[in-house]
């Protein structure tokens, strides 16, 4: 395994991690963003609304030829999603410090972006799993891993809109490891197994760290991909099939 690859894989391990205290925090406070955790009509919405916001990116790089918007919307993502997280274990002025001094770091220190925009990626992805059940939540992530197989593979404007902006540095994609040997991963190939994960705690936590252990099982065949081809390749079907082996595992133990 390359240094780049074993840094990917103990990140990813982590973010998950991260996800999991956080969104195990959001459940017992009762946050979502739904009304009805339930319904399988909340996956169809939010895949419509990624498909509207792709729209937007798409439309934005071909006739916004800047970077600074894209700029903002990132540090107002990572403001709002430290703060929630913060918010969860101190008090609400010391949450809106945090939130402005990780911005803060994120602009004073650009090689912390990873850390910061990782972070920010995971409370989101957090923050569905705490508003979806599991079955809505799995409808979410196995249509958009169709998704990103489909504009990644076919279509090909995932790849596009990748190198756009990665051409203008404004790519929402965290990068581990340093010159050739680096890995992007995108910052929804964070959010989708965390919600996943955290999605399966309000089941129990060992459904959740069955999950998470098909996550990884999902991310070790991405680095070999990665390693065998280097290249742009969807991330979401192997990590969304991970998580779906882990969760098969645990519904098969509690038939024993």
């Amino acid at each position: 395994m390359k240094r780049a690859s074993l840094y990917l894989y103990l990140a990813f391990l982590s973010a998950q991690a991260a996800a999991l205290v956080v969104g195990w925090n959001l459940i017992a406070a009762q946050v979502g963003i739904v009304e009805n955790p339930s319904d399988p009509y909340n996956a169809l919405f939010f895949v419509a609304y990624v498909l509207f916001s792709t729209a937007v990116l798409i439309l934005l790089l071909k006739f916004y030829k800047g970077a600074k918007l894209f700029i903002i919307a990132e540090l107002f993502l990572e403001f709002f999603a430290v703060q929630l997280a913060a918010v969860l274990f101190v008090s609400e002025t010391a949450a809106l410090v945090l939130a402005l001094a990780a911005v803060a770091l994120r602009l004073l220190a650009p090689r912390s972006k990873g850390i910061v925009l990782g972070f920010g990626a995971v409370v989101v992805g957090a923050l569905f799993g705490a508003s979806l059940d599991l079955f809505p939540a799995l409808l979410f992530a196995v249509l958009l891993a169709g998704y990103d197989y489909l504009a990644v593979f076919k279509t090909k404007h995932m790849v596009a809109l990748a190198q756009g902006l990665q051409k203008r540095g404004a790519e929402l994609a965290v990068t581990i490891g340093y010159g050739k040997d680096s890995i992007q991963l995108g910052t929804g190939d964070l959010v989708i197994p965390a919600m996943l994960i955290v999605s399966a705690a309000k089941i129990s936590l060992f459904a959740a760290f069955c999950g998470l252990a098909g996550a990884m099982l999902g991310v070790t065949a991405l680095i070999f991909l990665l390693e065998k081809r280097k290249s742009y390749w969807p991330a979401l079907p192997p990590l969304v099939a991970g998580v779906l082996v882990g969760l098969a595992a645990f519904w098969a133990s509690t038939l024993l």
